[in-house]
């Protein structure tokens, strides 16, 4: 097991690539890419750079914890307070937005963009200072399967939030299979829905751990 670290605006780029190559799978990212690039370079760089700033974007007001041997980022996540999970338009042009105006040109990822910022959007928790929100969270895919992520979140993420006072962690996700490791980590669903794009349904599950007596919303 390697060692866990709070990131700092200099990590974001190491942190970034091992996001883009771990995103890239899940089912609407997929359908994105293949429809807007056809070369697979065009796709990463795209991808890396959404992720950069993404990353830096939501670090202004969360934390970035990240786990790494022998200088590899191998797992990452990014949580905030409740009260603090929602960045604003000006949050994302300080951190570089203006970066993606050249793939506004490009349709498929003009839609995705304005898709994926409306959707996180959407979350609508019951804001409090002892509740806390992961925006991202992300296992580098060739180092799946080695408990790296039941570690991040029991021996890291769980412990930032008791020692924080925090009672519940909400998350969100949209495949089964990070549904069942969440449920696998003590988290509940909370809610169930469907999102639509370019055409096809993917599901939406919410979901919360309780900490230290938290009551769940």
């Amino acid at each position: 097991m390697g060692t866990f670290h709070q990131a700092t605006m200099t990590d974001k780029n190491m942190i970034a690539k091992m996001m883009a190559s771990s995103f890239a799978t899940y089912p609407f990212v997929a359908n994105f890419l293949t429809t807007a690039y056809v070369s697979e370079e065009k796709r990463t760089q795209f991808l890396e750079k959404l992720s950069q700033i993404l990353i830096k974007t939501l670090m202004r007001k969360g934390v970035c914890l990240y786990e790494k041997e022998d200088d590899e980022v191998r797992a990452f996540c990014i949580l905030s307070t409740i009260e603090n999970m929602n960045p604003s338009i000006w949050d994302m042009v300080a951190s570089g937005a203006f970066r993606l105006l050249p793939n506004l040109f490009n349709k498929a990822a003009r839609e995705f963009i304005v898709f994926y910022l409306r959707d996180a959007a959407m979350v609508d928790f019951p804001k409090s200072a002892d509740r806390w929100y992961v925006h991202l969270f992300a296992v580098s895919p060739k180092h799946q399967g080695k408990q790296l992520g039941s570690a991040m979140m029991n021996h890291c993420i769980f412990s930032y939030v008791a020692e924080r006072q925090g009672q519940n962690i909400l998350l969100a996700t949209n495949t089964e299979m990070a549904l069942k490791f969440y449920t696998s980590t003590g988290f509940e669903v909370i809610a169930h829905n469907k999102i639509s794009y370019n055409g096809e349904f993917f599901s939406k599950w919410d979901l919360c751990k309780t900490i230290r007596g938290g009551i769940k919303q």
